[in-house]
């Protein structure tokens, strides 16, 4: 395996006498065999080796913890710096950490961090399960939830508890948060913590009128406008993302869908190769806050988007998602991956700095098409809407120029 990875006798001579040698080269045999590309197997090569040094001398059945792998890191990073083969210590440290990790599992002498505990999961668990009975979408339950947690770790870790709770402890919580949530944040906090006590009460685990007294604040109407980039942005936005590379061809298509459909992040990221029907010329959507599968026709510049990424760029992969990585192991984007991808692209001196991710496109698709002369309904359907008030908000961007601009399609700017 060393002499595939290095030119030089001497590199491969360190490597193949090193400590472990056996282990790191069936190790990164099984790296190849997944798909990982040769740079990656180099860098994967020189950490195992250094990873191996620090292993060898310790028993066999010496289990290394997470804290003390960042410390190996740190001072693996320290050393780089100060030998001066790194600038700065992060990018050692980090590629030590994850690599170290990854090789320690692999020779079964990783020992995984404590799993938290959860303050009243159980409790937390039948209040999840009361919400999606009562129709709440996946979205809406996991955020509640997150709420909920949040709020019962901070009781904990005051050392209240649940049943002593009362609207003084709530106050605390409140006070503690506010600094760094915004009020439409906190409004949030307050509503879920409302239907969660609500839910305490009937259950009897909590004292009755603690529901009544979470004060939620008042988001006025002219608040929340939409944010996001012009229609003009966005058409400039997807003509300098097209190209000819993989990479280009999938986030053409992925920019396409966000801008033109209007698509959440999830609803893109969940998309399936067989979500497409080439010959009725539609897509399947599932929204992401009422889960219901909408069919939709394909607009002609996203098909052959799409269509140009799947015959030429998306990799083999077993993988049912039709976006994946552009590098082995090919998996579906994270939430954090596709915001990357449009905000990215985003001008920095156009608009404010919120609304650059995939939220901002859905946001000026629904501006344009407002603008372009579609009632409230047409574009609520559009976005999968399920009330005329999530709609009904764009109209306030620009009263003046409302039903003035028209284009022959969705897609004829792009």
């Amino acid at each position: 395996m060393f002499d595939q990875l290095f030119r030089y006798p001497g590199v491969v001579r360190r490597h193949r006498d090193g400590p472990l040698a056996h282990e790191r080269a069936t190790y990164l045999a099984s790296l190849a065999t997944r798909g990982i590309g040769p740079e990656t197997l180099l860098k994967y090569a020189r950490y195992s080796l250094a990873v191996a040094h620090v292993v060898q001398p310790t028993p066999r059945d010496r289990s290394f913890t997470t804290a003390e792998i960042d410390v190996l890191a740190r001072m693996w990073a320290a050393g780089r710096v100060q030998h001066r083969r790194a600038a700065a210590p992060r990018w050692p440290h980090e590629h030590f950490r994850a690599i170290a990790t990854e090789f320690l599992k692999w020779l079964g002498r990783w020992t995984p961090p404590p799993t938290a505990s959860r303050p009243y999961a159980r409790e937390v668990d039948d209040f999840v399960a009361a919400e999606r009975d009562r129709l709440r979408s996946p979205s809406t339950c996991r955020i509640r939830r997150w709420q909920i947690e949040r709020f019962l770790s901070y009781l904990t870790q005051t050392n209240g508890e649940l049943a002593a709770v009362t609207p003084e402890h709530l106050d605390a919580y409140f006070q503690h948060v506010a600094p760094r949530w915004s009020r439409v944040s906190l409004r949030s906090a307050a509503l879920a913590l409302r239907i969660w006590f609500r839910h305490c009460e009937a259950k009897g685990w909590v004292r009755p009128g603690l529901a009544t007294a979470i004060l939620v604040p008042r988001i006025y109407r002219e608040e929340s406008l939409p944010i996001g980039p012009t229609w003009e942005t966005v058409g400039r936005l997807i003509t300098d993302a097209d190209g000819e590379t993989p990479l280009q061809r999938r986030n053409g298509a992925m920019l396409r869908l966000a801008a033109i459909y209007g698509l959440r992040s999830g609803e893109i990221r969940r998309l399936r190769v067989q979500d497409i029907d080439w010959a009725a010329h539609r897509i399947s959507i599932i929204r992401s806050k009422s889960g219901r599968r909408d069919i939709l026709p394909l607009e002609a510049s996203v098909e052959h988007a799409i269509s140009r990424y799947v015959r030429a760029a998306r990799p083999p992969s077993d993988q049912a998602g039709l976006f994946l990585t552009v590098r082995a192991p090919f998996r579906p984007l994270s939430a954090g991956a596709l915001y990357d991808v449009v905000a990215s692209r985003m001008p920095t001196t156009d608009g404010p700095r919120t609304g650059r991710g995939p939220h901002g496109l859905r946001h000026a698709c629904a501006r344009h098409l407002i603008e372009a002369g579609l009632s409230f309904k047409e574009v609520g359907d559009h976005l999968g809407h399920r009330s005329p008030d999530s709609t009904r908000i764009y109209a306030k961007v620009n009263l003046a120029a409302l039903r003035l601009v028209a284009l022959d399609d969705l897609g004829g700017l792009l």
